[in-house]
């Protein structure tokens, strides 16, 4: 009997030791709302897109991120290389899908770690321009391209940067002539709850 009583009393303290290691999961202890953005541009052809989804992540650490709708783009820009005038063009869609979020401590600090799935589809054309014929097509069909995931998940905000002016991740690609460079610039903006 004793040894049933023995066996009880250790069985509750691996119990409840188990049960402390689920409860001591960091929680953030503020309610927070804002917004998450991802800005695609191009210097040429210049053009700026825009992805925007709300955000909210409660007190216990459980995170809400919108699903965004697909946004177009396009830009046109006339460019000169070499005294040689050319036009280009880019047309195409950004898709966010697959986001989730996770409140973290990391190095003593705190973060909203964030994964998406982002895949940026167009298509680039160019034209040169004859002062006989005007613009003339450099392909006779405009040249299909798609981008996976420009910024790697998971990206880890700083929600001290994400709560004072914004926390910004991101990357710029210098473009080869006659294409200026891509930015992909993700941004979140949070506000505690009242």
């Amino acid at each position: 009997m004793r040894q049933l009583i023995v066996f009880s009393e250790i069985l509750l303290i691996v119990v409840a030791y188990g049960c402390n290691i689920v409860d001591d999961k960091p929680v953030p202890g503020k309610d927070y709302y804002g917004t998450l953005k991802l800005v695609y541009s191009r210097e040429a052809p210049g053009f700026t897109s825009t992805v925007e989804m709300d955000v909210t992540m409660d007190k216990d650490g459980n995170v809400f991120i919108t699903e965004p709708d697909q946004v177009d783009y396009s830009g046109v820009e006339e460019v000169t290389i070499d005294e040689d005038l050319l036009k280009v063009e880019e047309i195409g869609t950004v898709t966010i899908t697959s986001l989730s979020g996770e409140y973290k401590i990391l190095g003593g600090k705190e973060y909203l770690s964030v994964n998406a799935s982002t895949l940026i589809d167009g298509t680039i054309q160019f034209w040169g321009w004859d002062d006989d014929l005007g613009w003339v097509s450099g392909y006779p069909n405009p040249i299909p391209f798609s981008v996976d995931d420009p910024v790697e998940s998971p990206m880890n905000f700083s929600m001290d940067d994400a709560v004072i002016s914004g926390a910004i991740i991101g990357t710029t690609i210098p473009g080869a002539s006659p294409f200026g460079s891509q930015t992909y610039k993700w941004t979140l903006i949070l506000s505690v709850m009242p």
